[in-house]
């Protein structure tokens, strides 16, 4: 019987502007491949993608100021890129290796969280 294939491994570095993500998974990069794992990256928004397109214009004010842009809109923007590399990252996995993401759904959940008012309905939102 043939040994099974073994599974990547899914990681996400979430946190504010500055606050040392890309510093911390470079770290990270750096020790799993000191250690003979095999890593693929990813940043969030992809900028320069085609699918990052509408997130880089949000950022940019070309839909208006940033608190101006409705959360649910706004994650559409975020969430189209994410799916565009859904397939690169399902490949990546399947094949072993170590995916790091840096941002992913939760700062897009905290960021757009934060326009909401409501409790309940931010609850909402985030479910």
């Amino acid at each position: 019987m043939a040994a099974a294939k073994p599974k990547g491994a899914f990681i996400v570095i979430e946190g504010t502007d500055g606050s040392g993500k890309s510093t911390q998974t470079q770290l990270l990069i750096d020790g799993l491949t000191s250690q003979g794992y095999r890593v693929q990256t990813f940043h969030f928004p992809r900028y320069g993608q085609p699918a990052a397109y509408f997130a880089e214009q949000y950022l940019a004010g070309a839909y208006g100021s940033l608190t101006e842009v409705g959360p649910h809109r706004t994650a559409l923007f975020y969430a189209l890129d994410r799916y565009d590399a859904s397939a690169e990252i399902r490949t990546a996995l399947d094949q072993g290796a170590v995916v790091i993401c840096d941002r992913y759904v939760g700062s897009n959940m905290a960021h757009q969280g934060a326009k909401i008012a409501d409790p309940s309905e931010r609850q909402r939102y985030f479910e």
